[in-house]
């Protein structure tokens, strides 16, 4: 249960990063004119996965010949959710925990000090708000932002309107999660389409993580 505290990448960590990387290259390697924003986590793992996955996109195909990478800019919006008395545990160790059985019913709502799912879904609008206001100031086409599990489901959530826990998204190391979306002329509205969710890396063994059995 990391949360907020601080982890380093593991080598398996910093190879499934690069891999990401790469298959986000690929993605752009062929338009040349589009210009790309990587924002991240300032938590370590997640600045080291941005590291990794920032030296693997060639910058010079997408903004600038005079650009050796992009660099990522760190949003603490993007920090992962508080798991409160729950941080730093197993989940050997909170399955005998007195609040195993409100968790299995209400999820992080149920444990003391944890980030609430009201309080997820308003600050997953804010910074849905803030990645589109900079993505505008800057011309960016595409945004890649490096982030974590627990804020990731809410992501997802708060563009189906989704305010509950349930059901809950597959999550998986360095999963792929692409939204597009195609703002309207005249109207104050997008059209929005997720064509990718947690697409797994190539040839990796990328089994969803961090749910109860």
């Amino acid at each position: 249960m990391q949360g907020r505290q601080e982890y380093a990448l593991s080598e398996t960590g910093r190879s499934q990063a690069a891999l990401r990387g790469q298959t986000l290259n690929a993605i752009f390697a062929n338009e040349k004119r589009t210009s790309i924003q990587l924002f991240s986590s300032p938590q370590t793992r997640a600045k080291e996965t941005s590291l990794i996955i920032a030296t693997q996109i060639i910058a010079e195909r997408i903004i600038a010949a005079e650009a050796s990478c992009i660099e990522p800019v760190y949003l603490d919006e993007l920090m992962e959710m508080d798991l409160g008395i729950w941080t730093g545990k197993t989940w050997e160790q909170v399955k005998n925990d007195s609040h195993w059985s409100a968790f299995m019913a209400r999820s992080w709502d149920a444990i003391p000090g944890a980030e609430s799912s009201d309080a997820l879904y308003k600050r997953s609008l804010r910074l849905w708000t803030i990645l589109r206001d900079l993505a505008i100031e800057s011309g960016a086409q595409n945004i890649i932002a490096i982030t974590h599990g627990g804020l990731i489901q809410w992501l997802v959530k708060t563009t189906f309107q989704c305010r509950s826990w349930f059901p809950l998204l597959p999550i998986s190391n360095c999963g792929l999660f692409k939204l597009n979306v195609k703002p309207h002329q005249n109207e104050k509205s997008a059209y929005l389409c997720w064509e990718d969710i947690n697409t797994p890396l190539p040839n990796q063994d990328s089994q969803p993580r961090g749910f109860p059995s």
